[in-house]
Protein backbone atom coordinates (compact mmCIF):
# COMPACT_ATOMS: atom_id res chain seq x y z
CA UNK A 1 0.00 0.00 0.00
CA UNK A 2 1.39 3.38 -0.96
CA UNK A 3 0.87 6.06 1.69
CA UNK A 4 2.59 9.10 0.16
CA UNK A 5 4.26 9.47 -3.17
CA UNK A 6 7.16 11.90 -3.42
CA UNK A 7 6.77 12.05 -7.17
CA UNK A 8 3.99 14.63 -7.10
CA UNK A 9 5.10 18.29 -6.76
CA UNK A 10 2.49 18.86 -4.05
CA UNK A 11 3.84 15.98 -1.89
CA UNK A 12 7.43 17.22 -2.24
CA UNK A 13 6.35 20.73 -1.24
CA UNK A 14 4.39 19.37 1.73
CA UNK A 15 7.32 17.26 2.97
CA UNK A 16 9.79 20.13 2.52
CA UNK A 17 7.50 22.47 4.46
CA UNK A 18 7.11 19.88 7.22
CA UNK A 19 10.89 19.49 7.60
CA UNK A 20 11.32 23.27 7.69
CA UNK A 21 8.64 23.64 10.38
CA UNK A 22 10.08 20.86 12.54
CA UNK A 23 13.62 22.16 12.10
CA UNK A 24 12.68 25.66 13.20
CA UNK A 25 10.99 24.40 16.37
CA UNK A 26 13.52 21.78 17.47
CA UNK A 27 16.40 23.10 19.60
CA UNK A 28 19.89 23.05 18.17
CA UNK A 29 22.44 20.69 19.71
CA UNK A 30 24.44 23.84 20.55
CA UNK A 31 21.61 25.53 22.43
CA UNK A 32 20.76 25.60 26.14
CA UNK A 33 17.35 24.04 26.77
CA UNK A 34 17.14 24.16 30.56
CA UNK A 35 18.98 24.04 33.86
CA UNK A 36 19.14 21.10 36.23
CA UNK A 37 19.75 22.32 39.78
CA UNK A 38 21.08 19.24 41.51
CA UNK A 39 22.39 20.73 44.77
CA UNK A 40 21.49 23.86 46.72
CA UNK A 41 21.81 25.37 50.15
CA UNK A 42 24.61 26.55 52.42
CA UNK A 43 28.28 26.13 51.46
CA UNK A 44 31.67 26.65 52.99
CA UNK A 45 33.57 29.02 50.74
CA UNK A 46 36.92 27.88 49.45
CA UNK A 47 39.85 29.94 48.26
CA UNK A 48 39.03 33.21 46.46
CA UNK A 49 40.92 33.16 43.16
CA UNK A 50 40.10 36.72 42.07
CA UNK A 51 37.40 38.83 40.46
CA UNK A 52 35.93 37.63 37.15
CA UNK A 53 33.63 40.55 36.33
CA UNK A 54 33.48 44.27 37.16
CA UNK A 55 31.81 45.22 40.43
CA UNK A 56 28.20 46.47 40.30
CA UNK A 57 27.65 49.26 42.88
CA UNK A 58 30.25 47.60 45.06
CA UNK A 59 28.78 44.10 44.59
CA UNK A 60 31.84 42.02 43.67
CA UNK A 61 32.03 38.97 41.38
CA UNK A 62 34.71 36.55 42.53
CA UNK A 63 35.89 33.16 41.33
CA UNK A 64 36.25 30.64 44.15
CA UNK A 65 37.59 27.10 44.30
CA UNK A 66 36.66 24.30 46.68
CA UNK A 67 33.09 25.20 47.66
CA UNK A 68 31.91 22.53 50.12
CA UNK A 69 28.20 21.78 50.51
CA UNK A 70 27.22 21.93 54.19
CA UNK A 71 23.41 21.84 54.27
CA UNK A 72 20.50 21.44 51.85
CA UNK A 73 18.09 24.25 52.71
CA UNK A 74 16.29 27.22 51.22
CA UNK A 75 16.27 29.11 54.55
CA UNK A 76 19.52 31.07 54.89
CA UNK A 77 20.74 32.77 58.09
CA UNK A 78 21.76 36.35 57.37
CA UNK A 79 25.20 36.39 58.99
CA UNK A 80 28.61 37.54 57.83
CA UNK A 81 30.54 34.73 56.17
CA UNK A 82 27.50 32.61 55.22
CA UNK A 83 27.59 31.36 51.61
CA UNK A 84 24.55 29.99 49.77
CA UNK A 85 23.80 29.02 46.22
CA UNK A 86 23.37 26.21 43.71
CA UNK A 87 25.26 23.59 41.73
CA UNK A 88 23.71 23.15 38.30
CA UNK A 89 24.05 21.75 34.79
CA UNK A 90 23.00 23.61 31.68
CA UNK A 91 21.00 21.16 29.60
CA UNK A 92 21.16 20.75 25.84
CA UNK A 93 23.72 19.01 23.65
CA UNK A 94 26.80 17.75 25.47
CA UNK A 95 30.10 19.61 25.43
CA UNK A 96 29.19 22.77 23.51
CA UNK A 97 29.98 26.18 25.05
CA UNK A 98 27.01 28.56 25.32
CA UNK A 99 26.48 31.95 26.95
CA UNK A 100 24.41 31.75 30.14
CA UNK A 101 23.27 34.82 32.05
CA UNK A 102 22.98 34.39 35.82
CA UNK A 103 20.58 36.92 37.32
CA UNK A 104 20.54 37.33 41.10
CA UNK A 105 17.42 39.18 42.26
CA UNK A 106 17.64 40.69 45.73
CA UNK A 107 14.68 41.32 48.09
CA UNK A 108 12.38 44.24 47.10
CA UNK A 109 14.23 46.73 49.33
CA UNK A 110 17.48 45.97 47.45
CA UNK A 111 21.03 46.10 48.79
CA UNK A 112 22.27 49.53 49.83
CA UNK A 113 26.02 49.87 49.76
CA UNK A 114 26.83 52.99 51.87
CA UNK A 115 29.23 54.13 49.12
CA UNK A 116 26.42 54.42 46.52
CA UNK A 117 23.23 56.52 46.72
CA UNK A 118 20.91 54.02 44.99
CA UNK A 119 20.10 50.45 46.08
CA UNK A 120 20.99 47.46 43.94
CA UNK A 121 17.94 45.32 43.09
CA UNK A 122 19.44 42.84 40.64
CA UNK A 123 22.87 41.67 39.53
CA UNK A 124 23.60 40.00 36.20
CA UNK A 125 26.66 38.25 34.85
CA UNK A 126 27.02 36.39 31.57
CA UNK A 127 29.48 33.54 31.31
CA UNK A 128 30.29 30.83 28.80
CA UNK A 129 29.17 27.46 30.17
CA UNK A 130 29.63 23.94 28.86
CA UNK A 131 26.38 22.14 28.09
CA UNK A 132 26.11 19.16 30.43
CA UNK A 133 29.01 20.41 32.59
CA UNK A 134 28.87 21.06 36.34
CA UNK A 135 28.66 24.73 37.35
CA UNK A 136 28.18 26.72 40.53
CA UNK A 137 26.68 30.09 41.46
CA UNK A 138 26.55 31.49 44.98
CA UNK A 139 26.54 34.54 47.22
CA UNK A 140 28.57 35.12 50.38
CA UNK A 141 27.70 37.76 52.95
CA UNK A 142 31.02 39.62 53.03
CA UNK A 143 29.69 43.00 54.23
CA UNK A 144 26.89 43.95 56.65
CA UNK A 145 25.10 45.96 53.91
CA UNK A 146 24.65 42.75 51.88
CA UNK A 147 22.55 41.08 54.59
CA UNK A 148 18.95 41.81 53.62
CA UNK A 149 16.10 39.57 54.75
CA UNK A 150 13.63 38.33 52.17
CA UNK A 151 13.54 36.28 48.97
CA UNK A 152 16.73 36.01 46.93
CA UNK A 153 16.34 34.43 43.48
CA UNK A 154 19.01 32.92 41.23
CA UNK A 155 17.76 32.88 37.63
CA UNK A 156 19.48 31.29 34.63
CA UNK A 157 18.89 32.68 31.13
CA UNK A 158 19.90 31.90 27.57
CA UNK A 159 19.07 34.91 25.41
CA UNK A 160 15.47 35.85 26.23
CA UNK A 161 14.58 32.36 27.48
CA UNK A 162 14.56 31.59 31.19
CA UNK A 163 16.19 28.19 31.78
CA UNK A 164 15.40 27.84 35.48
CA UNK A 165 15.58 29.41 38.92
CA UNK A 166 16.09 28.70 42.60
CA UNK A 167 14.81 30.84 45.49
CA UNK A 168 16.14 31.26 49.01
CA UNK A 169 14.72 33.09 52.01
CA UNK A 170 17.30 35.02 53.99
CA UNK A 171 16.34 35.50 57.62
CA UNK A 172 18.07 37.60 60.23
CA UNK A 173 18.46 36.32 63.77
CA UNK A 174 16.26 37.98 66.38
CA UNK A 175 17.85 40.78 68.40
CA UNK A 176 18.13 39.76 72.04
Amino acid sequence: MKILSFSSPFARLLVAGLFLAIGSVAPSAQEATGVEIYEFGIYQRGEVLGEFAPANKGYRHTAVSGMKHLQTTRIIPGRLGVSFGVRYRVQGGIGFMVPVRVVLKFPPQGLLNPEFPEPLFVDETEMMRTLGGDDFSAHTFDYPWEIEPGIWTFEFWSGDRKLGEEQFEVITPPIS
